[in-house]
């Protein structure tokens, strides 16, 4: 039986282990054990994939596409052209055989763009195996004609959708504006009660931490919109944005330091102002882009030392 299954040095060991280990052998397989399906599929993956010539094709770019399509065609040309001078045959327009001459070589780029173009007016035919150059040359050329029309779509593709990022981009970047000039409004409020009241009694403290967690939300919507966008922003755009943030927590560090002292603190309001000042100082180092940073310079100082007082 063991045989069958493809063992070899079988034998009867009537003595038990004594006999086995002084006159026999292990069992052994005659052929080696075959790889798991697990094995296999490892290796498999290891084993770099080859890219098709079409898929070589759609990952150029569109100008070397153009290129590679007109020098195909000038090449197949030129063949056609060179076939007529060597062999005596090669295109034939009506009756009349094409010269191999300046004019038979136009007469075969020609023929060759219609080929490409498969537009197959009829005017100039093949001859013999030129034929099946032609066919080839037709395929080929539909398929890079194809890829080039792909690119063209996907270019414009990524245009529209570059638009629709930037128009959502500036559309929220005005709403955060808006939002901030609010804020701005609403901390006023809060000062002006402040001097009416000559302190900030427990509901001026609420509206105030109220105020202060929008505010931290318009700040992190800042700086999620500016940590490596989709669009760079305008300059104008940046510098009214940072401009709304000085006077923000321009207002905000003044009542941040008439705030009363003991029982009045809000451990909440003093996270909302750990984080504006967290977030104010990473707005500044980290997403306001580079290229804007030394007009900007002035805002985004004050925006630091700001927030450093907040904290």
């Amino acid at each position: 039986m063991l045989k069958k299954l493809g063992y070899t040095n079988v034998r009867h060991y009537g003595g038990g282990m004594a006999d086995w280990v002084a006159s026999g052998g292990p069992v052994e397989r005659s052929n080696p054990p075959a790889e798991t399906s697990q094995a296999r599929s490892s290796v498999r993956r290891n084993v770099p994939r080859r890219l098709s010539w079409l898929e070589i094709l759609a990952s150029w770019p569109l100008e070397r596409l153009i290129g590679f399509w007109i020098g195909m065609i000038l090449v197949f040309g030129l063949i056609y052209w060179i076939t007529g001078i060597s062999m005596g045959w090669g295109l034939q327009t009506g009756n009349v055989a094409v010269k191999p001459d300046l004019n038979g070589l136009e007469t075969a780029i020609y023929f060759s763009f219609v080929t490409a173009l498969s537009i197959g007016y009829g005017d100039v035919i093949p001859l013999g195996a030129l034929r099946i150059l032609a066919v080839t040359e037709g395929i080929a050329g539909l398929l890079i004609f194809g890829c080039v029309i792909s690119k063209l779509v996907s270019r414009r593709q990524e245009e529209l959708t570059e638009e629709i990022h930037r128009t959502t981009f500036e559309d929220r970047l005005d709403r955060v504006r808006t939002n901030l000039h609010l804020v701005f409004l609403d901390l006023g409020s809060v000062q002006q009660l402040q001097a009416e009241q000559g302190t900030l009694t427990g509901q001026v403290l609420r509206r105030l931490e109220s105020t202060v967690r929008v505010f931290r939300g318009e700040l992190q919507t800042i700086h999620d919109l500016l940590y490596r966008p989709n669009v760079d922003p305008d300059e104008e755009a940046l510098e009214s944005l940072l401009a709304n943030l000085v006077i923000c927590l321009q207002s905000l560090v003044e009542l941040n330091g008439s705030r009363p002292t003991g029982s009045g603190q809000s451990a909440s309001l003093d996270a909302s102002l750990r984080s504006i000042s967290r977030l104010a100082q990473e707005i500044c180092g980290e997403c306001v882009p580079r290229v804007y940073a030394p007009s900007l310079k002035e805002s985004m100082d004050q925006i630091q030392e700001l927030a450093r007082r907040i904290a």
